[in-house]
C-alpha cells in the first residue's frame, strides 16, 4: 500500500509540473492501458505521462517522458521519439526502467482531438534487468 501512496505522489507532482504549458488529456489503450496526459513544452516537444494499469504483469504503472515531435512527416501525420522512465507497483514489488517511446501522431484537422500509435521498447533495472515492451493506441483532447 505505501508504494502505491508514492506512486500516486509522483503521478499528482508530475501532473502539476505539466499543467502550466498546453495540455492534453485521454487514454491510452493497449499494454498498458490507462489515463494519459500530454504536456507540450514548445510546437516540437512534449512531455507524456500515463497512469495505467498493465494486464500481462497484474501492476499499476506509471511512464514518463520526454519526446521530440516532427509534424507532418507523413501528410497529417506527425512522429515523436523519447525516453523516459517506468515505475511498475505489485503487491509483493516495485519495479522501474528505462523506455524509449515512438509514436506516430495524428492531430485532427480543425478539432482539438489528438490520435497516437506508440511502441516504446525498455528496459527493467530493478528488482531485474530484462527487456520490457509497452504501447497503444492513444486518444486525447488538446487544450
Amino acid at each position: 500500500m505505501k508504494k502505491i501512496v508514492v506512486s500516486l505522489f509522483a503521478l499528482i507532482v508530475l501532473t502539476a509540473v505539466v499543467f502550466s504549458a498546453p495540455l492534453g488529456l485521454g487514454v491510452k489503450v493497449g499494454e498498458p492501458t490507462g489515463l494519459y496526459i500530454r504536456s507540450y513544452s514548445s510546437n516540437t516537444s512534449f512531455a507524456g505521462i500515463t497512469a495505467a494499469w498493465s494486464f500481462t504483469d497484474e501492476s499499476f504503472l506509471i511512464d514518463s517522458d520526454f519526446n521530440a515531435l516532427s509534424h507532418n512527416l507523413f501528410g497529417d501525420i506527425g512522429f515523436s521519439y523519447g525516453g523516459g522512465l517506468h515505475v511498475g507497483v505489485t503487491s509483493s514489488e516495485l519495479s522501474v526502467g528505462v523506455r524509449m517511446p515512438l509514436a506516430l501522431n495524428f492531430e485532427i484537422p480543425s478539432t482539438p482531438l489528438l490520435t497516437f500509435l506508440e511502441l516504446a521498447p525498455g528496459f527493467n533495472v530493478i528488482p531485474e534487468t530484462k527487456f520490457n515492451l509497452s504501447g497503444g493506441l492513444g486518444f486525447g483532447y488538446v487544450f
